[in-house]
């Protein structure tokens, strides 16, 4: 690895702060903002919690102008993150089975997924694969039956609610992204800065 630091990654001069990291180029700030501005909490959220993701998604909105901010901007999300469980775990303790009180966020994010409070059904953005997986399941059947008959149209099966559901569930999706999610953030956090 080349032991010197890329110029585009070194403190910008004051007269061009304000300008687009090469890498980001094909982006537009008004286009970026947006996408932001659209990533919110839910309204129960405490305070402290808000705060710091607030703060990871304006460190992320100057990642356009300096593109190395994403891993500060991912790290400050993920602190949001344990500091949201670590303080549901504090409100839920009465109501949880644990043997030893949780220390690594990978604790805090099993008791999440154990006690519902992060579901697969919240990951709205991987809803399409699984009713993808229900319908190519379907089809498969309907092939597997020998019912289609030559020439003869059959509309593609809806999958219902609850198999979309149940789809998503056989996935592991909150588990999956959770702990991916963690990964990511203790390579940021202990093992890689730049």
């Amino acid at each position: 690895m080349d032991e010197h630091l890329n110029e585009i990654d070194s403190l910008k001069p004051l007269e061009e702060i304000f300008s687009v990291d090469p890498r980001n180029k094909h982006y537009d700030i008004k286009e970026w903002h947006l996408k932001l501005s659209e990533i919110s909490l839910n309204a129960n959220t405490p305070i402290e919690v808000k705060q710091l993701f607030e703060n990871a998604k304006n460190i992320a909105l100057f990642t356009y102008f300096s593109y190395r901010l994403h891993q500060s901007a991912e790290t400050i999300a993920y602190s949001a993150l344990e500091q949201a469980l670590k303080m549901k775990f504090e409100q839920e303790r009465g109501n949880i089975n644990f043997e030893k009180k949780p220390r690594r966020l990978e604790h805090y994010m099993n008791i999440a997924l154990e006690q519902g409070w992060i579901t697969d059904e919240g990951y709205e953005s991987s809803r399409n694969i699984a009713i993808s997986r229900v319908e190519h399941r379907k089809i498969s059947e309907l092939m597997k039956s020998e019912s289609l008959k030559e020439g003869v149209e059959i509309p593609v099966p809806e999958p219902s609610e609850i198999e979309v559901l149940e789809e998503m569930k056989s996935m592991r999706i909150a588990e999956r992204h959770l702990h991916t999610g963690r990964h990511i953030r203790n390579s940021l956090v202990h093992e890689y800065s730049g």
